[in-house]
């Protein structure tokens, strides 16, 4: 494999910009998330039910369904990875990390090993999610064999995000 296939493989076709920012949109609307249904069913029912387990889980197949939608689209491993990481690294915040929303001033180092923790387990998670979302994407987009998906126009033109090239 030649290195300009491996820069290929590794970046794909679209950038590192669209994975940053959905990843941080990811984590925010992950992070909020837990919150807002323990709100809706608080209000519905009543009670404080423990909401984590099934929220996790319902965002974990979202980001794994959103990964391999993202490669399908032409993008690399490593902005798959990227994406994945946003929304995971909230939901193990939510899960295994410290009480959210409470930073102690007096000693914040504790805090920040128990933040440091599910940071790590979610690096690897995303890596893990991340590269089966992009196999996924790419057998979906019908790039998984040896070919290039593509001419090189028409992959130019995916590129510059103009799909109607031959206006």
């Amino acid at each position: 494999m030649t290195t300009s296939r491996l820069a290929g493989v590794a970046l794909g076709e679209t950038g590192f910009e669209r994975a940053a920012v959905w990843s941080a949109v990811g984590f925010a609307v992950s992070y909020v998330a837990f919150d807002v249904v323990a709100l809706g069913a608080a209000v519905t029912s009543g009670t404080v039910p423990d909401v984590a387990a099934s929220v996790a889980a319902t965002l974990a197949a979202v980001t794994a369904v959103g990964t391999a939608a993202f490669a399908a689209v032409g993008a690399g491993a490593l902005p798959v990875v990227l994406l994945a990481y946003g929304p995971l690294a909230a939901v193990l915040l939510r899960t295994i990390g410290p009480a959210p929303y409470a930073v102690p001033l007096s000693d914040p180092l504790p805090f920040a090993v128990a933040v440091a923790e599910p940071l790590g387990v979610a690096l690897a998670a995303a890596v893990a999610v991340g590269l089966a979302g992009y196999a996924a994407g790419r057998v979906v987009a019908g790039a998984g064999g040896e070919g290039d998906g593509g001419t090189a126009e028409s992959s130019a033109a995916t590129a510059n995000g103009d799909a109607d090239a031959s206006d």
